[in-house]
């Protein structure tokens, strides 16, 4: 998994506790520490999935597109993954007796993971994590 899942929720994060106001992709990037050229191909796969949308000019931003309560995790993840698998997996071409055992064991295990971590991003949307993260800000100002 590269750094474009984590950028995304870092984007839906920001527009939802921004609550309909646009945000620039230059600020989200600054937010991010990413540059504003990573940052728009992340937001253009967003607004591809229908997560975010756009307003180009001035006055113009970001926006989620439909209400945070509608949007999960497993969403944002979906938009942004470039391929089948999470974790990389075992090479299937090894050789000799132990070898393939032990890579359909990992990829099995590996299987089980990323199974579990997408169900639970499908569990969880953008507007439990604004809450989640409004909560620990009222706590104690970050996390542990």
């Amino acid at each position: 998994m590269n750094a474009h899942f984590t950028i995304a929720l870092h984007i839906l994060g920001f527009l939802a506790a921004r609550k309909g106001a646009p945000l620039t992709s230059d600020i989200l990037a600054k937010t991010y520490g990413t540059s504003p050229v990573v940052l728009r191909r992340v937001l253009s796969k967003l607004h591809s999935a229908g997560l975010v949308q756009t307003q180009r000019g001035a006055g113009g931003g970001s926006i989620l597109a439909r209400d945070p309560s509608q949007i999960t995790l497993r969403q944002a993840y979906d938009a942004v993954k470039q391929g089948a698998d999470i974790l990389n997996r075992h090479p299937a071409n090894c050789e000799g007796l132990m070898a393939p055992v032990l890579a359909c064991y990992v990829n099995d295990l590996l299987a089980e993971a990323e199974q579990a971590m997408v169900a639970t991003l499908d569990q969880i949307t953008v507007a439990q994590m604004d809450i989640d993260v409004r909560t620990v800000l009222r706590q104690r100002g970050t996390c542990s």
